[in-house]
């Protein structure tokens, strides 16, 4: 399996940390998922995500049982793709969650990934630490994730940094119009590092939209329903499991330069805005 499985799953479950080199899709979806899964199975949600590019993840829970700690726990599929309807998709991944963690590494117990038209291919136990975090980095604060709900209608989020509460209103969505309170994350009085629209309408992740005024990245809802089904066809119990070991076990001609400078992104005019 190539590396691009692995960056789509730390993508996918926000565990890098927050660096400018952590994708955008990354921080959004690790920042709007709530620190509880109480999501039925048959609920799913597409959101369509806006920047230089235009990419859609759809995601499902599928079924329910208790993992291996004896957690309740759902199935979730989530796939990634650039049509709504995800008719290729570039990447899929069907992971055991436990409910009283929401979307977090803690919490996963059990991760099938693939690309492409490759067949699903489950992660080894030994592998998971790997994909699900990254040890002595610092992980991003809890107190701006929007599932824990501040009281006060302005609540300190950080150094310099403040989280703004609004009334619930009526939103206008590509998925219809909901009911949604909007926050804002406000650095040092006047910068708005991203804004939240958290509605109970929307399933699993209760989010409605989100945006980085600054980058002009937005991920908004596009479709929901409750009436999921399985998409994912398991491997054989049989099957060979990924496995993934760190880069300090590769031969020294092949050990990353940890002084080396990062290459500098293309600044091409066509992915502009």
């Amino acid at each position: 399996m190539s590396a691009l499985v692995c960056a789509l799953t730390l993508t996918l479950l926000g565990a890098a940390p927050a660096q400018p080199q952590m994708s955008t899709e990354g921080r959004m979806l690790f920042e709007a998922a709530p620190p509880q899964l109480d999501a039925r199975v048959g609920e799913w949600v597409t959101y369509q995500m806006d920047g230089v590019r235009q990419g859609f993840m759809r995601m499902a829970v599928v079924s329910e049982q208790k993992d291996a700690q004896n957690r309740d726990a759902v199935w979730l599929e989530v796939e990634f793709g650039l049509h709504p309807a995800m008719k290729a998709p570039m990447g899929q991944f069907l992971m055991l969650v436990a409910r009283e963690t929401g979307i977090r590494p803690e919490g996963i117990s059990r991760l099938f990934v693939t690309q492409g038209f490759e067949k699903l291919q489950e992660v080894d136990k030994d592998a998971m630490p790997y994909f699900l975090s990254e040890s002595g980095k610092e992980k991003p604060s809890e107190t701006t994730r929007p599932g824990a709900a501040p009281s006060a209608a302005q609540t300190a989020a950080g150094k310099d940094t403040v989280v703004k509460r609004g009334k619930p209103a009526r939103l206008m969505t590509l998925a219809g119009t909901v009911t949604a309170e909007p926050m804002e994350v406000i650095y040092r009085g006047n910068l708005v590092l991203k804004r939240y629209w958290m509605s109970r309408e929307i399933p699993l992740l209760r989010l409605a939209k989100i945006e980085f005024p600054s980058v002009r990245y937005t991920m908004e809802v596009r479709d929901y329903g409750v009436d999921a089904r399985p998409r994912m066809v398991l491997p054989a119990p049989g099957d060979k499991k990924m496995t993934l070991e760190p880069a300090s076990n590769l031969p020294a001609w092949m050990q990353p330069d940890p002084d080396a400078a990062p290459e500098p992104e293309a600044d091409s005019q066509e992915d502009r805005p």
